[in-house]
């Protein structure tokens, strides 16, 4: 059972807008400490320059001059409270306020914005001061025996950092929409081959094992068009070998079984019991011919299926070789056959004990089939440059130069209308070969006459 399913274009999308959300929240962190700082920096700055301004001209006027009452400047009522520059001024001045102290804290002059109430206490420097729900941000400047006190009210300086926040943030803001959108058309735009695959899979009838074939194909998506035709392939093969099975199967066995009851209705209408006895002996014969090409088939047929592995262990080919030819020789015995072995070395290699056992059984019944009726069939182990080999051979007809490999195909025989077997018996020693790592050669004796098929396998 397959697991959930999830879009991966909506997946894309949702992870790029929260790596964008986490960016531009850092970005608008870090633009509104920016904006405070530089904003601090430039107000204090301008607190100073104009409590600098009023010392210079109004400051030491104003300790001589014999006033009553304090000097208040008046703002134009044109400005009103709000809006942008006019002729008049700014808005803002409403915003900013001054007063000028004598040394005995009496207020020589102030700004209409200014409370009559000191802005500050009357220390050189800046601070901040509290009056009423307004927070002010005070510079005081001592020039002789005056005290000139210049403030503004911190909501201007708020105001400030907003609007730079504001100005910097809309552009990101605005760029970031348009990129999702931008990143949702090229995603929709590159992921349509997905959706191509998907179509031309479906469209597909469900015989079909051809390969699957897009006009255009991504790099990315290459991987998975070739292990999906790699997997159509080795299920037509699989489909292949089933019907070479199933044909083979049928053809090979209905040969035997007609024979075996054509024994069979000769020993019943035998006329006497020797013609029984012998047309008996030919049934079982046939039997035999049967049963093993049933086994032959079924074993070529897990083999090249790969469903019956069995786990691997150190075998001792000389071993192998003992148990197959104790029970082989009884057999060659009554083909008038000899079966002997040379081993110089006792080589172990890695593999399934059963699986060495078929194969050697298979060249050896191999061997016995296609040698001379009273022949002489050799088994010989050696060791040669790090491979132990496995060496059967045989007196008769050598196998044709040009059919050296033809005879390792399933079902293919050498001599199409003989009585040679099903043409399993080579397969199957490839086939388990293969298994273990090992080559198999068949190639002509010294002396030129009958084979010698070599199993090569690492050590």
């Amino acid at each position: 059972m397959s697991g959930r399913r999830y879009s991966i274009r909506r997946r894309l999308i949702v992870r790029t807008m929260a790596c964008m959300l986490l960016i531009l929240g850092g970005i608008s962190l870090a633009a509104h400490w920016f904006a405070g700082h530089e904003s601090e920096e430039f107000f204090s700055a301008r607190l100073a320059s104009s409590a600098r301004v009023l010392e210079t001209l109004a400051a030491h006027q104003l300790e001589t001059a014999t006033i009553g009452a304090p000097i208040v400047i008046p703002i134009p009522q044109q400005l009103g409270y709000s809006g942008g520059p006019t002729p008049y001024g700014h808005p803002y001045e409403h915003k900013i306020a001054f007063q000028v102290w004598n040394a005995d804290g009496r207020l020589l002059a102030r700004s209409a914005s200014a409370p009559e109430a000191p802005l500050g206490p009357l220390a050189a420097g800046y601070t901040s001061k509290l009056l009423g729900e307004t927070l002010w941000q005070v510079f005081a400047l001592k020039s002789g025996h005056v005290w000139v006190v210049v403030a503004e009210k911190d909501e201007v300086r708020e105001e400030m950092v907003e609007q730079l926040g504001a100005s910097v943030l809309a552009p990101v803001i605005i760029g970031g929409i348009l990129l999702v959108l931008a990143v949702n058309l090229v995603l929709a735009t590159n992921l349509a081959p997905l959706r191509t695959l998907a179509d031309a899979i479906a469209r597909r009838e469900p015989e079909s094992l051809a390969p699957v074939e897009l006009p255009d194909l991504p790099r990315e998506l290459a991987p998975v068009v070739d292990e999906l035709n790699s997997l159509l392939q080795r299920v037509a093969a699989a489909f292949e070998r089933e019907q070479q099975f199933i044909d083979a199967a049928a053809h090979e066995i209905r040969t035997p079984i007609a024979a075996v009851q054509l024994h069979v209705q000769n020993a019943l209408r035998a006329a006497n019991q020797a013609e029984c006895d012998a047309s008996l002996g030919e049934a079982v014969g046939a039997l035999e011919r049967t049963t093993q090409l049933a086994e032959q088939l079924l074993t070529f047929s897990r083999l090249a299926s790969g469903t019956d592995m069995q786990l691997q262990r150190q075998v001792s080919l000389a071993e192998v070789c003992r148990d197959v030819m104790a029970l082989q020789e009884p057999l060659l015995d009554r083909r008038g056959q000899s079966l002997g072995l040379s081993a110089t070395h006792d080589c172990s290699v890695q593999g399934d004990p059963y699986r060495l056992q078929q194969l050697l059984r298979n060249l050896i019944e191999n061997a016995s089939r296609h040698g001379l009726a009273r022949g002489d069939i050799d088994v010989a182990i050696d060791c040669s440059e790090g491979q132990c080999l496995l060496r059967v051979s045989n007196d008769g007809d050598p196998v044709p130069d040009e059919e050296t490999e033809n005879v390792f195909r399933p079902y293919y025989r050498l001599r199409p209308g003989g009585k040679s077997g099903a043409g399993l018996g080579l397969s199957i020693v490839r086939q388990i070969a293969d298994q273990h790592g090992a080559t198999v050669m068949i190639a002509r004796k010294v002396d030129g006459q009958g084979c010698v098929v070599t199993v090569a396998f690492p050590r």
